[in-house]
């Protein structure tokens, strides 16, 4: 192997692929990145038991050129940590002998040990993926996962429900998240699908991840399903992750169907209001109280003190309420509301209060279960 390439596309491909790294297996090939020199480029693949990220660079002659084909597996710690000191911007990577990958840049040299690339495991293809391929828009996919991902449970205790469940039918793609006390749920309009009707859940921690290195462009990412793996394809891009096995819980009769409030509060205005009174509040519950024209929200820590903020409503249809919750909660679901104002309903002391954005459009829902106080 023998490739001549630039430093901020060997970085970013590197960057990619190490989120997948198992840093503590006790399989030593699982630490490393795998290099695959072809005849049309450059690719990079990391792997762990239960996710698997390639990131492919073209060859083009100037932030690309490769010289002599080839393929090892070098550690991925000191590969990134050393690429990322380099000052000059070309990067010479050669295998000289077995196993050996020797870097130079500008006046650095070094030889790696690395290992047998025949031993990494790789990512499916054709025949492992048949039945299920649903594109969607990359910019929407990446929103999406954000939103639903800050939702799923992080205790091992209900594996079921530290994933995000996927299913798919009549051209329309369902994704929900929930922890028990908080719920999220999105429906996608798809475009071309080839499937069948599909059910299944992907660890929520793997998603977000895919979050954070899908770009937000037009571009299509592709999702395939298999009986017991999903992959996520886009420019450049392979995704693979592991489904959890078990049934989702069904939210059926989760989601309240009528409300005795709602109300519509500026989108910003409210998620600084509760950001302030959770610093105050005693096991992050605070108390929202909606009155006719404004939305108050209080929270107090014995020995330490209380605070009280004031935002105004812009529309309230019902009779004023009284709900307690948990402020954290409440603000990871702010957070990724895209859009200028949120629909509140209030549905009863002991119904959870539905958060929803103020578009039509958006087919997007959220849940956050009350704390019941004194």
């Amino acid at each position: 192997m023998l490739v001549e390439i630039t430093k901020n596309s060997l970085m970013n491909a590197i960057q990619y692929v190490i989120k997948a790294v198992a840093a503590n297996s006790s399989i030593p090939i699982l630490q490393g990145i795998h290099i695959q020199a072809g005849a049309d480029g450059v690719t990079f693949t990391a792997s762990n038991t239960s996710m698997t990220i390639q990131s492919m660079i073209a060859q083009d002659g100037v932030s690309l050129t490769v010289k002599r084909t080839g393929a090892i597996v070098i550690p991925s710690r000191y590969f990134h940590d050393i690429i990322r000191k380099f000052n000059d911007d070309k990067v010479i990577l050669e295998i000289k002998e077995p196993m050996i990958l020797s870097i130079v840049s500008g006046h650095s040299q070094l030889r790696l040990c690395g290992m047998d690339p025949t031993e990494f495991p790789s990512i499916d293809d054709g025949e492992a993926f048949p039945s299920t391929k649903l594109p969607i828009n990359t910019s929407l996919l990446r929103s999406t996962i954000k939103q639903l991902a800050i939702v799923a449970s992080t205790s091992e205790t209900s594996p079921i429900l530290t994933g995000v469940s996927l299913e798919c039918s009549n051209d329309c793609l369902n994704l929900i998240a929930t922890d028990g006390v908080r719920l999220a749920y999105r429906a996608l309009h798809l475009e071309d699908a080839t499937h069948n009707s599909l059910n299944a859940v992907i660890p929520a921690k793997n998603l977000y991840e895919l979050s954070k290195i899908l770009n937000k462009t037009d571009d299509t990412t592709e999702i395939e399903v298999s009986n017991n793996r999903v992959k996520f394809v886009t420019t450049g891009l392979k995704v693979e992750s592991a489904l959890i096995e078990g049934t989702f819980p069904s939210i059926k009769n989760v989601i309240p169907q009528s409300y005795l409030c709602e109300i519509a509060v500026d989108t910003a205005c409210l998620l600084k209001a509760v950001e302030c009174v959770t610093v105050m509040a005693s096991e992050q519950v605070i108390r929202l109280v909606a009155n006719t024209d404004t939305l108050k929200l209080l929270s107090k820590t014995a020995d330490v003190g209380d605070i009280q903020n004031e935002i105004p409503l812009l529309e309230m249809c019902g009779e004023e309420f009284v709900v307690s919750l948990n402020g954290k909660f409440f603000i990871d679901i702010l957070r990724y509301m895209d859009c200028a104002s949120v629909l509140l309903r209030y549905a009863g002391k002991t119904s959870p209060i539905v958060v929803l954005p103020d578009d039509s459009l958006m087919s997007t829902l959220f849940l956050i279960t009350p704390v019941m106080t004194r």
